[in-house]
């Protein structure tokens, strides 16, 4: 009898620290290593002024000071219509947990870059007689302002950030005993090519469209994540950025003429995303405790 209730004891000293440790690996997290998740979401994006450098074979000048928006069009079908949802400023992104807390995403940041009028820029450069009837000769560091008609220059095709991102996250808050709501914190160094579409004025001739991998962009974010449901989750994010563009492509069949940028960039989003476990801790959700 004394060596049943001996036994039994010490089936329960052992049995207590496997327990606990199912207990404490009974829920699934979307911090947990193998877990996979994406988004979809809309941005707002404001710039820093930039100098652009303008360069043809007739032509060789700055526009210094250059002020420029976003473009964030209206209308609830453009958001909603998946034909027309990658039309406004969006953000995509795809990632997964390879350790505790630790994630890589890749994903696309979908930007529009539109030239001001607004403002008084600063002209410094020389024109061939041939390149434009309007500015002529030599310019030091005269300022204008430009008219629209003459002169534009805009991303609004694309400017789009190819991103690749670090992602580290922390667990705020739990609610429920099953995770029905949870609050994670995310921050992020990220860094990827840039793509543009262009649209240019100049010369009295219209270019629409022409597309390079014009440079790189790096920058960092931070996000709280709002998750329902262990697998629900709406998203605020805010990042800043820093983007060269060294080879922007300003006409289609011509590769001699070009421009050349570097500006800063504050963005904020708002997106909706899913959460998978593909590997969890312990192959259930609610482990049976013996």
């Amino acid at each position: 009898m004394h060596k049943k209730l001996l036994l039994l004891v010490l089936l329960a000293v052992i049995a207590s620290p496997a327990d606990a440790q199912i207990r404490k690996h009974s829920r699934k997290r979307s911090t947990n290593a193998g877990t996979l998740f994406f988004y979809w979401g809309y941005n707002r994006t404001a710039y820093t002024p930039s100098t652009i450098r303008f360069i043809g074979s007739d032509y060789d000048f700055k526009l210094e000071g250059v002020r420029a928006t976003d473009r964030q069009p209206k209308g609830i079908n453009l958001y909603l219509n998946p034909v027309n949802m990658t039309i406004p400023q969006y953000n995509f992104r795809i990632g997964y947990y390879f350790t505790e807390k630790w994630a890589l995403s890749v994903g696309v940041d979908h930007f529009n870059y539109v030239m001001r009028h607004d403002k008084e820029v600063t002209l410094d450069g020389h024109f061939d007689m041939t390149a434009d009837s309007i500015w002529d000769g030599n310019y030091n560091q005269e300022p204008v302002l430009v008219d629209p008609n003459h002169f534009h220059y805009e991303h609004s095709g694309a400017l789009n950030y190819l991103r690749i991102e670090l992602m580290r996250s922390f667990d705020l808050v739990e609610l429920g005993d099953r995770r029905q709501f949870a609050i994670t914190g995310n921050v992020g160094l990220n860094i990827g090519p840039m793509l543009t579409t262009t649209n240019f004025l100049f010369s009295n001739e219209q270019t629409n469209r022409s597309t390079a991998l014009s440079g790189y962009g790096i920058g960092a974010n931070a996000s709280a994540r709002f998750e329902f449901f262990k697998h629900v989750f709406i998203q605020a994010e805010g990042g800043l950025a820093f983007a060269h563009l060294p080879g922007v492509k300003t006409r289609a069949n011509d590769r001699n003429q070009r421009a050349k940028q570097a500006f800063g960039l504050a963005s904020a989003n708002v997106s909706l995303g899913l959460m998978f476990y593909i590997k969890s801790k312990n192959g259930c959700d609610s482990c049976p405790h013996w």
